[in-house]
């Protein structure tokens, strides 16, 4: 049986948790979210439930937290939802995983994911799809699927997950909550089954922005900055704005409204050839770093997954999608001059995302667009889906918006925006100069206090 949400699985911020903790015991909440866990087994979220937790003391104490897949952990497997890695048991925290559990936070659990975390719909052919807790018929976006449903099925108030090209904000965007890309290399980068060194970063799925905020000093160590005065937001029309879904161009026109209503100074901007340079820089980079630095991984794993190779992991992928583009990067298409250039295309990126963000010679605070161009869609849409009348690509159309800076490394933060008829959520992403992360964390609290 399906489950959609209800009036009891909706998302829990870190005040209503730590409420309850004081209320009751950790021990309670601990038990109430690993019940919770297994009442929306249909939705696919959980591959892997903790048999006993413990809270630590600290800011989090009693917190559950959930853990995407292909991050390690010390008392649960880390399989990245593939086959080969079905068994691999690391023995050890992600640095992100040991802060937080230092922080007193419970984890209870590792989240499905899209095999390898190669894709955007998290319909794993090896472990089931993740459906999204508004319509189980619906793709909970990817890869972070699980970790996204963890948090907005209320399950847990905090969830780690990994951003590549767009990983923690799509599944954010479709499941209704708030989605932390960190500048790539701010967090630690080590103990995660990897796609890119230059692209990947963990990050969080949250209700709200301020617990995000929190997951991020906690991990980081940084302070948080004071909220500005007066925000200025680039609108990034040209590419961002254009072949939208009806619904979602229809919510960023009343987002920026709104945001111009309640003071903010919206200036039209351009990343100049930003999907362009991404196309040329984006995927490259990915199918030359994959077939290095998954093999470093596994060489330092404890168990037999150690003597695994590229091929290997490959020859028991169970995602038609994932198995093409992993074949593909084993090909050695992606040549180290290909690469090298893809490398320094990857910088002209970051330039025109430089140049946008100072389009009068005054910095904005962020540039602000719809984080996906369409909503969820179905579960089985694979390879392509609807959009405006028309089939296409599912994975490059879903990552447009959220592609480009994933390249460049940029920090960015998906919010809620608003719901279709249908109530499918929409997200809106700010996004900013790498290294501003604890600014655009502020940022993102002014927008959340005015989207309301």
């Amino acid at each position: 049986m399906l489950v959609a949400m209800t009036s009891s699985t909706r998302p829990r911020d870190l005040h209503d948790v730590r409420a309850r903790v004081a209320a009751s015991s950790a021990r309670e909440v601990i038990a109430e979210s690993l019940a919770a866990a297994r009442d929306v087994a249909p939705l696919g979220a959980f591959l892997a439930l903790a048999d006993r937790v413990e809270a630590g003391e600290g800011p989090l104490a009693g917190v559950p937290l959930a853990v995407k897949d292909n991050l390690d952990t010390a008392d649960l497997p880390t399989t990245a939802g593939t086959p080969a890695l079905r068994g691999s048991r690391p023995g050890r925290d992600h640095r992100a995983v040991e802060r937080l559990r230092a922080a007193g936070a419970a984890v209870i659990g590792k989240t499905n994911m899209h095999e390898l975390a190669l894709g955007i719909t998290s319909n794993n052919s090896a472990f089931g799809p993740v459906r999204n807790p508004h319509d189980p018929s619906r793709s909970a976006g990817g890869s972070s699927g699980g970790s996204a449903v963890a948090v907005a099925a209320g399950v847990v108030p905090l969830a780690l997950g990994t951003d590549t090209g767009g990983s923690v904000r799509v599944p954010a965007a479709h499941c209704g909550i708030v989605g932390w890309r960190p500048t790539v290399g701010r967090w630690p980068g080590d103990r995660i089954v990897p796609i890119s060194r230059t692209r990947d970063t963990a990050g969080v799925l949250a209700a709200r922005v301020a617990d995000a905020a929190l997951v991020d000093e906690l991990v980081t160590g940084d302070a948080p900055a004071p909220a500005p005065d007066r925000l200025r937001l680039g609108v990034p029309r040209a590419g961002f704005y254009t072949d939208l879904h009806p619904e979602v161009a229809e919510c960023a026109r009343r987002t920026l409204d709104r945001l111009a209503d309640s003071g903010v100074e919206l200036v039209e901007t351009e990343v100049v050839g930003a999907h362009e340079l991404d196309v040329d820089c984006g995927f490259p980079i990915v199918f030359f770093e994959i077939v290095e630095d998954l093999p470093a991984y596994l060489a330092t794993l404890p168990g037999p997954e150690r003597e695994l190779t590229f091929a290997d992991v490959v020859a028991q992928v169970a995602s038609p999608d994932v198995r093409s583009a992993l074949e593909f990067a084993a090909s050695g298409a992606i040549t180290a001059d290909v690469y090298r250039a893809a490398l320094d295309t990857r910088e002209r990126l970051r330039e025109a995302y430089r140049a946008a963000l100072r389009p009068d010679g005054e910095r904005l605070d962020a540039l602000v667009y719809p984080t996906v161009p369409l909503p969820a869609p179905p579960v089985g849409d694979d390879e392509t889906t609807e959009l405006n009348g028309r089939q296409v690509p599912v994975f490059t159309t879903t990552i447009r918006n959220t592609g480009p800076g994933s390249a460049a490394g940029m920090p960015a933060i998906s919010l809620p925006a608003g719901v279709t008829a249908g109530g499918l959520p929409i997200g809106i992403s700010l996004e900013a100069l790498p290294g501003d992360d604890p600014h655009l964390l502020a940022v993102a609290r002014r927008v959340e206090q005015m989207l309301g």
